[in-house]
């Protein structure tokens, strides 16, 4: 079938779930505003080519209002693919443009990201357009049962559309990201506990709050260690800032925006990954360092309270710098290879990449109404046939 996906190209997650459905045979499109050149890099730093088409509307400007001007070339795009499925991620702006792409007669699946039905339907302007969104959808996906209370809520008194809301992660690869693991644990060298965060450098994810936390154990003394930072963002400038202010130019490196490739590589050959976020959903980065091996220590909030075993598979802390300095204190103790196998068991039973998007794959045929054949012959998509 062709799948026309509405979703920010530059983000890994749309390139991985869009590949993957390009592998399994279906005709796959991309309409994005922005980051249509992203591309991935395997383990040598060579550019994996695309299995699909992207096409590129720009880049917006003037924030959610950018997306409101890219309104008539996202329909213009749609129109002309003809698309058997239409697939949005992130409701507040390309569930926006799919709204505008004005094809009723198309299947509208949505996927919803943490800050579409936990933050942004505070706004009042917002949470109508994140209403209409979502009762226009015919499958929603949500990535954790938090956000599935929400979008109950957000879409009464309407009730669920027919084909449901689907609770599921589109998962990571759990096995390649434990052999990595093992093997980035393998090569690195002796020396001070490694801790490493791969959050945007954005107020949400508290940045803040782990540099606070570090200066604490910094100053105490009693545990040595180097933090790696992945990742860019506009708190990029204030938080180097307070790295100098701390004198942790020693112990705290700023690596700006990196390859998948290279956080692998660094994930796994850390011994603790922290997250602080204030808000989220079932963020795939900590998935993936739990398939990597590194010990988590996350912020106390619904989203993360049903991956981690407080104490023992990881460690749950207060968004506040004596808590997560006692958080990384606590985690340094935990015997890392177990905690590895642990993790790596929760997530290859809940969020595979292979497992979960071929259940979102048989959600879509239905929504279709065909049948897919998965049989790859010399290489060639499998066939589609009329339910």
């Amino acid at each position: 079938m062709r799948i026309v996906y509405l979703a920010w190209h530059g983000s890994v997650h749309t390139r991985r779930w869009a590949g993957w459905f390009a592998e399994r045979g279906h005709d796959v499109h991309v309409v994005t505003c922005g980051g249509g050149d992203a591309r991935d890099v395997d383990a040598d730093g060579e550019e994996l080519p695309l299995r699909y088409a992207v096409h590129e509307l720009g880049t917006p400007r003037a924030g959610k209002l950018g997306y409101v001007l890219k309104r008539g070339a996202a329909r213009r795009v749609v129109r002309r693919l003809q698309p058997d499925v239409l697939h949005a991620h992130w409701l507040t702006s390309y569930g926006m443009l799919a709204l505008a792409a004005d094809q009723a007669h198309v299947p509208l699946v949505v996927t919803a990201h943490g800050d579409d039905v936990l933050i942004a339907p505070n706004n009042a302007l917002m949470r109508r357009l994140v209403q209409r969104v979502l009762r226009a959808a015919k499958l929603i996906t949500v990535p954790g049962d938090p956000m599935h209370h929400a979008v109950v809520d957000l879409l009464a008194p309407q009730a669920p559309p027919a084909a449901g809301i689907a609770v599921f992660q589109y998962g990571v690869e759990s096995a390649r990201l434990a052999e990595a693991g093992r093997r980035a644990r393998a090569a690195a060298a002796p020396g001070p506990l490694r801790i490493v965060s791969a959050r945007a450098l954005l107020q949400l994810y508290r940045v803040d709050a782990l540099l606070d936390a570090l200066a604490l154990l910094d100053r105490e003394g009693d545990l040595d260690f180097h933090c790696d930072l992945l990742g860019d963002g506009p708190e990029r400038g204030a938080l180097e800032q307070q790295v100098q202010r701390y004198g942790l130019q020693s112990r705290v490196t700023f690596h700006g925006s990196v390859t998948p490739a290279q956080v692998e590589r660094s994930v796994g050959a850390s011994d603790v990954y922290v997250s602080v976020s204030e808000s989220d959903g079932v963020s795939l980065a900590l998935l993936e360092a739990m398939s990597l091996g590194a010990i988590p220590v996350l912020s106390d909030i619904p989203a993360n309270r049903p991956w981690v075993n407080d104490g023992a598979t990881g460690i749950l802390v207060d968004i506040d710098p004596v808590d997560i300095a006692d958080g990384i204190r606590r985690a340094a103790r935990l015997d890392r290879e177990q905690v590895a196998a642990d993790n790596l068991a929760v997530v290859a039973e809940r969020a595979d990449r292979d497992t979960n998007l071929a259940a979102c794959e048989l959600l879509v045929d239905s929504l279709v109404g065909v049948t897919w054949d998965a049989a790859i012959a010399d290489g060639d998509a499998g066939s589609e046939r009329a339910a």
